[in-house]
């Protein structure tokens, strides 16, 4: 075998994800587990497994026949999941349908993949990413994760199904069940990470602008990366972060100061003072005025020669505590929706995961390091119920937290022997790390979790402090680092003009938009008091006229705050907008329930982009002010 249509195929199922696949499938010289039989029909093809005679089908045609028929009533799903590939054929005709944006398959036979692929040419849906080929054996949490942040998946949670290809593959449940818990997981995370309160993204865009004047008067972030990147590979950061395990490693810790990069979470930066531990890099990624206390306190000299880098929509407090010790700071832009219309590149871009611990981990690899060392990253509770390390600022907060989660979140132990209790949220922050482990993991970056304690990281190497200091650690590097320089002062000047001239545009595009919105509530208000003077149907293009102009790159300014409420809202409304319907009535009576359900996703879209106009009205008055007093306005 492997003929032309073979390799067709394989060349097409290019990138990194498909790199162990595309090695197991080269491998195979000969079929040892699986044959194949061809009937009378093209279509009539059976694989059999040789030790046990079972087929795959009972009867090709028929049951192809009967897959396609029951099918129809998901022909505007645009992404349908399987177990199992069988012979391919299933999904040759499915993805003739251009709804069907994504087919992924999950298989567990190395030959099967192997057989489909030599029979049947899927290499443009393959290359389009339409077919998405999963080989079970190499599935994790990562690759579920990856899977299904895809836009025209993760809109569509809700209409999520496994299918079984056929009943042949009955025989693989505990697989099948594993993928599925895979799946549900990533699902479940990432909900999470689209949050649910669009009062955080008004704070974040408020604070944001308001702050554009510092970040930009401040050294950029990619001066930071230019100034500071690492090019020997035997320099070492490590990030320390607040876990329970973090007292027992600060003596080693300090010990070792001047001859490893230390970046550390803001909480664990008054605990690394008390100490005498400088730290280099001091993260802070949060918005609430809790965390800016993290930097209320005066260190003296201490302060000297740190870097804080942190989020350019941190509170105001972070901000003048920074300033009032005369603390070297920079701010950094987040990849959201707000920030990058502004296209304020200099200052950009960390997307932070959802911890300091994920900031500090990104900053490094941005930095070129390719040995971390991740220190009290417990992500779990002591054996006693504590949360952090011993002085932790908000240790208050999490008082009963313990046995609220207790054996709810239970995971493998640090060394692999046991388990630890866990919480929900630290489980994400651990399955996040995991991602960014395995991901960097090709670009020969090495994770040591050297907490020896908490729970077990997948991906990280784990190895006892002290030897991974004796190994890695022999050289002082020279400390404080160089002095990162601000922009020129017309430079800046630029970009606060291009930022405030950005901003009002945008103001002005948003009253328009608003009236569109509004005529289209109205609508909807309208058809649902009976007194509307439009069809259903002329309503029903208005509504996707303005959700086409929504999803336009000219209003991407907009999807921040819109963001969780489309999300979740969007989800509830797709089952409706999948569902069948065989004649004129059933239509109708799904169009008037699909425009009725949208009315007050409508009402919140006007409501929040209003609010967003008003607080940006107000935000933008620093800028406007340090532009006036510098005569540029």
């Amino acid at each position: 075998m492997q003929n032309e249509i073979f390799n067709k195929n394989l060349k097409a199922i290019n990138g990194k994800e498909y790199e162990e696949l595309k090695e197991e499938l080269k491998k195979i010289k000969e079929l040892r587990e699986f044959s194949y039989t061809f009937g009378k029909d093209n279509l009539d093809i059976n694989i059999i497994k040789k030790r046990n005679l079972k087929t795959i089908y009972k009867n090709p045609l028929k049951e192809l026949e009967e897959k396609i028929e029951f099918f129809k009533e998901y022909e505007r799903y645009p992404s349908l999941f399987f177990y199992g590939l069988g012979n391919g054929i299933l999904y040759k005709v499915l993805l003739q349908n251009k709804n069907h944006k994504r087919i992924v398959v999950f298989e567990k036979e190395i030959e099967i993949i192997f057989i489909a692929l030599n029979l049947l040419d899927f290499s443009e849906d393959l290359r389009k990413g339409r077919l998405i080929l999963i080989y079970t054996p190499h599935m994790s949490y990562t690759k579920a994760d990856t899977i299904f942040t895809q836009s025209s998946i993760n809109r569509f949670f809700k209409i999520y199904n496994l299918h079984l290809h056929s009943e042949f593959y009955k025989n693989y449940e505990e697989d099948m069940l594993r993928v599925n818990t895979l799946n549900s997981k990533a699902i479940k995370n990432i909900s999470l990470r689209k949050g649910n309160d669009p009062k955080d993204a008004m704070q974040g865009i408020e604070q944001f602008t308001r702050n554009i004047p510092k970040m930009i008067n401040h050294p950029s972030y990619q001066t930071l990366l230019k100034k500071r990147k690492n090019t020997k590979n035997e320099n070492v950061a490590i990030i320390v972060s607040t876990g329970p395990s973090l007292e027992k490693q600060l003596p080693l810790l300090k010990k070792y100061v001047n001859k490893a990069t230390i970046f550390c979470a803001d909480s664990a930066y008054a605990i690394l003072a008390k100490h005498n531990i400088k730290p280099d890099y001091v993260c802070m990624m949060e918005r609430d005025h809790y965390t800016a206390e993290c930097f209320n306190n005066d260190f003296k000299d201490f302060d000297q020669g740190i870097t804080f880098v942190v989020t350019s929509l941190v509170h105001k407090n972070t901000i003048t505590y920074l300033e009032k010790n005369k603390r070297e700071y920079i701010l950094v832009t987040r990849p959201m929706s707000f920030a990058t219309s502004l296209e304020l590149n200099e200052f950009g871009y960390m997307s932070c995961g959802m911890s300091v611990a994920h900031m500090n981990y990104e900053l490094a690899i941005h930095l070129n390091f390719k040995n971390i060392i991740l220190i009290g990253q417990d992500l779990a509770y002591s054996k006693d119920g504590k949360s952090h390390v011993k002085n932790f600022l908000y240790e208050d907060f999490h008082e009963g937290h313990f046995q609220r989660d207790f054996n709810k979140f239970t995971t493998t132990a640090y060394g692999g022997e046991g388990i630890v209790q866990s919480s929900e949220i630290w489980t994400l922050f651990r399955e996040i790390f995991e991602n960014f482990i395995t991901s960097n993991n090709k670009n020969k970056i090495k994770t040591y979790n050297c907490t020896e304690g908490g729970a077990r990281i997948e991906g990280a190497i784990e190895k006892p402090f002290k030897e991974i200091c004796k190994t890695l650690l022999k050289k002082d590097l020279k400390k404080p680092f160089a002095k990162i320089p601000k922009l020129s002062k017309n430079q800046r000047n630029e970009l606060m003009l291009k930022a405030y001239q950005k901003i009002k545009k945008q103001l002005s595009l948003t009253a328009t938009f608003l009236k569109e919105c509004k005529k289209v509530k109205n609508q909807l208000a309208s058809l649902k008091r009976g007194k509307s003077k439009l069809t259903l149907d002329q309503i029903n293009r208005n509504l996707d006229k303005f959700k086409t102009r929504l999803d336009s790159k000219r209003y991407a300014f907009l999807l921040e705050i819109l963001g969780p409420t489309l999300y979740h809202e969007e989800s509830l409304l797709a089952p409706l907008y999948f569902q069948n319907f065989k004649n004129e009535s059933e239509k109708q009576n799904k169009l008037f329930a699909w425009l009725y359900a949208h009315e007050s996703l409508i009402e919140s879209i006007f409501e929040l982009v209003s609010t967003q106009n008003i607080v940006l009205k107000k935000a933008i008055l620093p800028l406007q002010d340090e532009l006036e007093k510098r005569k540029l306005l």
